[in-house]
């Protein structure tokens, strides 16, 4: 009898340690999470929208969304840069938390965060962000997502080159070799445009004896769309005997009148290292083409890698005769489109 007494107080206490993991695997928050009050969200993706420069900083979103994304949380931050958000804390908050959104801008439910703190940590593999908030209900919001930000423009208009693009302590080396220009009226710069020959001016890391050295014809296609302006890139690779073809979102472009400066950055991995580098074009805009162009690609970071030059390392092409024409090429094009970040656009350094 007591062998069966104890077996039964095991079984029981089994059954109660059964009871217990139940709970709290129901109870167990998703990866990444959002929670008002006692409502737990599970975030999927997360995105930076930039909605401009005003007063020398970048007015972005932070806004991280649930799979249906008609719910998500938002925090609106100033920043230095419209690529990226810096790592920080952030404690003087502006942002909400939405339920139930609809295209047509009604939602269920929503409430506005009034105090607390967001943590940001940037690195190469994707930002960390923690939330600790009230809002305006006293909800205590809470947070966390590991991921991925992409990148979503409202506005492509910048006053002028930020110093994350062009460094300050090399912007008078390399303004010897390109024009830069500033101002928040450029020109329009929808069309196809072709720089043929694709000449190098100067390079910071090798002698420039004079001799001259000419790249494959680079073809260029801007195009606006919902705000931003996209920047289609083919080159031709000698040495796969292909064609390059990428596409850049969100470029961003200043300058007055007919005088343009626009740019983009790049990042990606070389032999798995990371790296960034900024492309930079400037030139006139006129009715057959881009008078006077010129592009500028700088190594930001390059994070130690044995075969590229050392940080700030810069190159500056031009069109040979001074012209990149318009041309209707990207209805010709057959090349494959690859992604902005991927590896084999830093084989600019390489070749």
């Amino acid at each position: 009898m007591r062998k069966n007494h104890f077996n039964l107080l095991s079984v029981s206490a089994l059954l109660l340690v059964v009871v217990l993991l139940s709970s709290c695997i129901r109870t167990r928050k998703p990866k990444n999470y959002f929670t008002v009050g006692e409502d737990t969200y599970e975030l999927v993706y997360g995105c930076i929208i930039n909605n401009g420069e005003e007063n020398g900083y970048f007015d972005l979103d932070l806004r991280l969304y649930c799979e249906n994304e008609e719910d998500f949380i938002n925090f609106n931050l100033d920043s230095e840069h419209a690529e990226y958000i810096e790592s920080t804390t952030y404690t003087d908050l502006a942002g909400s938390w939405v339920i139930g959104y609809t295209s047509s801008g009604s939602y269920t439910n929503m409430g506005n965060i009034v105090s607390g703190k967001v943590i940001v940590d940037r690195s190469s593999d994707g930002y960390t962000i923690e939330i600790d908030c009230l809002d305006q209900y006293s909800n205590k919001v809470e947070g966390y997502y590991k991921g991925e930000l992409q990148k979503k423009d409202e506005d492509n208009l910048v006053h002028e080159v930020p110093d994350y693009v062009l460094p300050e302590e090399i912007y008078d080396e390399v303004t010897k070799y390109i024009p830069i220009y500033s101002g928040i009226n450029p020109p329009d710069m929808k069309g196809e445009y072709i720089s043929s020959p694709h000449y190098l001016v100067y390079q910071s890391d090798m002698g420039n004896d004079g001799t001259e050295q000419f790249f494959s014809d680079l073809y260029l296609g801007f195009i606006y769309n919902n705000k931003q302006m996209n920047c289609y890139w083919k080159q031709f690779d000698v040495e796969n005997n292909e064609f390059d073809e990428y596409v850049y979102y969100g470029v961003k472009v200043t300058g007055k009148d007919d005088c343009f400066t626009c740019y983009y950055i790049d990042e990606g991995y070389v032999n798995g290292y990371y790296a960034q580098q900024s492309f930079i074009y400037s030139g006139r805009k006129t009715e057959e083409g881009l008078e006077d162009f010129h592009t500028a690609v700088v190594l930001l970071e390059t994070s130690g890698h044995p075969g590229l030059p050392p940080k700030n390392t810069f190159r500056v092409l031009k069109d040979y005769d001074g012209l990149a024409e318009q041309d209707a090429w990207m209805s010709k094009s057959s090349a494959k489109t690859k992604t902005s970040s991927n590896s084999n656009s830093f084989d600019i350094w390489m070749k």
